[in-house]
Formats: C-alpha cells, structure tokens, sequence
C-alpha cells in the first residue's frame, strides 16, 4: 500500500470518528456552573470572580455572590470532579480565599449546542474528508485537512461533560486550546507549501517555528492542568496562553506575506484566495483572544467573531470547487440542482410536518390530515417552479462560464473535420483552447522526419522538436493518455499534452500552459480537450488523404496518353 492511500485511509478514519463524535457531543449534558457566571469565559482557571449569581441556584443558597473569587482545588483529578461534576457529585470550591463551600451538582440537560454550529462544524469535517478522499498524495492538502479536522473538532467543545470527570478535563479543558494552536500551525504549513508543495527556506522555517511553538504550547497546556494549578501559574497561563496564541497568528501572517512575495507569478491568484480567508479567520480569532484577555470575557463580541468562523469551511468548498484552488477532480454537473430539489422539498415537509405537530397537536386527525394533503399538493405544483429558481442559481453560480467556454471546445472539435486547410485548421484550434481554456499558451506539436515532433502551431515562447522516445511521447503512444508534462520529466513545454491518436498511431500532441488565473484544468475541460485533440488529429489526417488522393488524380491524369 501506498503512503498515500495510507494517508487517506487514516484521514478518512479520523474524519469519520470526528463526526461522529460531533453527533455524540450533542447528546452530553450541559457542564454543571451551579448558578455562577464569570468574567474569565468558558475556560475554567485556578480561580475566576463571579460576575452574577443566578437566584436559587446551589451558588446562590450556599451563600455565593456577584463578585466573589471562587478558587478551584489545585489537585488535577479534583479540579476535574470540581469542574465537570456529574450529577449528584458533591464539591467544595473556596471562596475569596477562606470560606470553604460545599455544592451538589445539579442534574443536566445536554449542553444545547446551537444547531448552526454542528452544522458548521460538519460543514468544516466534509470539506476535511473531500481533500482526503481526492488529494490524498497533495501536501498542501493534508495541511489543510488537519487545519479543518482541528477546527471542526475545537468549535463548542468546551460544552458539555463526558461520563468521567478526568477525561473531560482532557477533552473540553485541554483539548479545545490545544486543537486551535494546532490548527492554527497547520494554516502555517500550508501557506509555506502551496500549491506545489515545497516550501521555500523562509516561508518554511516560519512554519517549522509554528509547529514547534505549537507543540511547546501543547506541553504547557497539559502540564498546567495536570502537574501544576498554583494561583501564581494560574495568573501566568492566561497572559502566556494568549502569547503563543499571538505568536502563532503572527507566523501564519508572515508565512503567507513571505510566501506570496517569494512564490511564482502565476501562482499568486491561487495563494490570493486562500490567503485572505485562512487570515482574516486567524487575524479575528486573535482579536476575539486579545479582546476577552485585555477586557474580560464578553459573550457577544465571541459571537460576532465566529462569522467568519462559520463562512471559512463554506468559502472554502467554494473555491476549491470553483475556482479549483486545490484540483480535487471532482466533476460538478447538473446533478447537483436535484440534490437541491430534492433536499428543499423535503426540508419542507419536515418543516410543516414540525409546525402540525407542534401547533395542532389539539386538532383532530381529519384536520391535520387536510393540512398535510393541501401542503403535499401545494409542493407538488411547485417543484417545477423551485427547480427552475435553483437550476438558475446553480447555473449562475457555478456552471454557467464553464459549461459555455466547454461547449466553444466541443463546438469546434466537431466542426473541424470540415476545415479542408491545415493552416487554418492548426490555428484556430490553438485560439480556441487559449480563447475558452485561459491557458497561458497553447501548440499543437506533429510528427514528421526525423523521427520528432515539431511544433507546427504554438504560441509558446520557446518550441522545441522532441524525439520519438520522449517521456511524454512514449506515455502517449502507450497508454493513449493526457499526461502531466513537468512530471514526466519531458522535454516538451506547458502542463498537459493531449494525444492526437489516427487509426491507432500518435500523429502529434496538443499542448497546453498553465492558466493565467493560476486555476488547475477540471476534468471536464480535460475531455473536451481530449475530444479537440482527437477531431483535430482525424481532420489533419483526411486533408492529408485527400491532398494525397488530388496529387494522385493529377498524375494519373498527366500518364494518360492524350487524344
């Protein structure tokens, strides 16, 4: 097996236990906070100061106030009992440093994690499987993946308990902080590596310094958790936290900034889309840390800055898809407006058959039937209508551009068999995949004595004749591919080279650049190239047989004794 299907097995794997820890974490129970809200946020410290009491809460009739410094046991397995109670588990926390108070846990509902952020969070772990399943071989992908499988995994996990105290203390406590850094190290990675791969000496040596900082800030979390929960290191993790955080953000800046600066030019439109939304997620994110540590905790500014939190794994599957930053080769088609339909339909009929069970629970079957029918019949007349509005949108959105500039392609590989002038032939079939492609260039190399392939159109700057024994060629001949040109070491120019393949013979190669937009070929524009390139090679063929057959009309006719 190859490391890369090893990779994509245990990427899958994780993906998958992922998600269904996600579904999982949805039915724990809440985390037991008898009654108290605090200025320091969702991570419990040694000690935090209670902003509000709630009335009858186990706080409040133990005596506790707004105000009050509450300190947690400094022992590890009891700072977890303390925190992350299980109902019915008694608890004894101090208070402004000399009362000792002892607490029941209350039981829980679960933690009531908003619907959006599971959808968010799946959202981030679907995009995360989709790079694993299709560019399992791609660096760049698989620092992007971990940077997704983190953020999926650290959105709301700080919510909710699991059934022993101890492994939610490792889970919820130490493992939300701990996944973002590491995500955020990740992002570092694949700024130093994409789209090709190797990084440059500074843009990588800023990303080994994040990985490094990351794995030091791991250690920190660990052992200020379970080795060491005195208040003076309870008042340095706060300040030393949000310093590695900082540092962290300011690597993954440099690394894209230095990266960009450095990279190719035709490689700037592709790092300008990813970089500007992997970076402002991680700029906000550092300025929701710096916010909460200089001015305390405060629920709404956490929530405005999970915006662009929620839009990155959406934008994301956005422009991989359209824009192929990363080629996935995935071939979108038309069956996505009826996944569409289909899933708006029936989000429908759960919606009403919610409403009817919620607010017509007192009515009689004959009405809630009546109702039921009438929405039914309503849907079913209107499914042409939605499928209209969504195969507009689809096709605004994502087809429309494409599905012409591959029609131009298709248009003219069928037209060219009745082109009856090489020349012309030759040169309009180099417009129209410069013209509907975006390629950079485009030739068209044939085969002729001796024994090469010479350019007989190009546009690219340098046309060299290649020998029959070629990389790329001897490819060609054998397995009738398109081959990628740079990794089969040919000597030939561009990216791709499409076979020209006449009664079984390689009569020459169309040969394509890289796009000017820096965007890979999908895979349905390879085939209508691939079809361009085969029309062209039959057409060149049959003008060759019938300039042969002319030239034999005109000897046979000059043989011919005269009257």
């Amino acid at each position: 097996m190859t490391g890369a299907a090893s990779w994509r097995i245990l990427a899958l794997a994780l993906s998958v236990a992922a998600i269904a820890f996600v579904a999982y974490h949805q039915s724990l129970p809440g985390r037991e906070d008898f009654g108290i809200s605090s200025v320091e946020g969702p991570f419990v410290r040694s000690t935090i100061h209670a902003a509000s009491v709630a009335p009858g809460s186990p706080a409040a009739r133990a005596g506790i106030h707004a105000g009050d410094a509450i300190t947690y046991p400094a022992a590890a397995l009891s700072f977890a009992r303390t925190v992350f109670a299980t109902p019915g588990d008694r608890v004894t926390l101090t208070v402004n440093g000399t009362q000792q108070v002892t607490l029941v846990a209350r039981r829980r509902p679960p933690a009531g994690i908003p619907w959006w952020i599971t959808a968010v969070r799946l959202a981030f772990l679907l995009v995360a499987m989709m790079l694993a399943w299709r560019r399992p071989g791609d660096r760049a992908a698989r620092a992007l993946f971990t940077f997704l499988l983190c953020f999926g995994l650290a959105l709301a996990l700080d919510s909710g308990i699991l059934p022993w105290p101890l492994l939610s203390l490792f889970v919820m406590q130490i493992g939300t902080p701990i996944l973002f850094v590491a995500g955020i190290a990740a992002v570092a990675v694949f700024a130093a590596i994409f789209p090709s791969g190797n990084a440059r000496p500074v843009p990588g040596l800023l990303a080994r310094i994040a990985v490094a900082l990351a794995i030091v800030f791991a250690i920190a979390a660990i052992g200020f958790n379970l080795v060491s929960r005195s208040a003076a290191v309870g008042r340095a993790a706060l300040p030393v936290s949000w310093g590695c955080f900082a540092a962290e953000v300011a690597l993954v800046i440099a690394t894209f900034i230095v990266a960009y600066r450095q990279g190719p030019a035709e490689e700037r439109e592709r790092r300008r889309w990813v970089s500007l939304m992997l970076g402002a997620v991680v700029a906000v994110l550092f300025l929701d840390a710096t916010f909460q540590t200089l001015m305390g905790y405060h629920q709404i500014v956490d929530e405005l800055t999970t915006i662009p939190v929620i839009a990155l794994p959406f934008a994301l599957a956005y422009v991989i898809l359209r824009h192929r930053v990363i080629d996935v080769g995935f071939v979108l088609n038309r069956a996505a407006v009826y996944t569409l339909v289909s899933a708006i339909v029936v989000g429908i009929f759960v919606v009403v058959e919610t409403l009817v069970s919620t607010y017509f629970e007192r009515a009689n079957r004959i009405t809630s039937g009546t109702l039921l029918v009438a929405v039914a019949l309503i849907v079913g007349f209107s499914v042409r209508y939605i499928h209209e509005r969504v195969d507009r949108f689809v096709d605004a959105v994502l087809f429309r551009q494409r599905h012409a500039a591959e029609a131009a392609i298709r248009a003219f590989a069928h037209d060219a068999p009745y082109v009856t002038d090489a020349g012309i032939l030759l040169e309009r079939a180099v417009a129209t995949v410069t013209g509907h492609t975006g390629a950079g260039a485009a030739g068209i190399w044939l085969y002729g004595p001796p024994n090469r392939y010479r350019a007989a159109q190009s546009t690219f700057d340098a046309a060299p004749p290649v020998d029959e024994n070629d990389p790329a060629i001897v490819a060609m001949r054998a397995r009738r591919i398109v081959v990628d040109v740079a990794r089969a070491q040919s000597a030939l120019p561009g990216e791709l080279a499409f076979p020209m393949i006449v009664r079984g013979e390689l009569i020459g190669t169309l040969l394509c650049a890289g796009k000017r937009d820096g965007e890979s070929y999908a895979p349905d524009e390879r085939d209508a190239l691939t079809s361009l390139a085969t029309s062209v090679g039959q057409a060149l063929d049959t003008i060759e047989v019938r300039e042969l057959r002319r030239r034999l009309d005109e000897l046979t006719a000059a043989l011919q004794p005269r009257p």
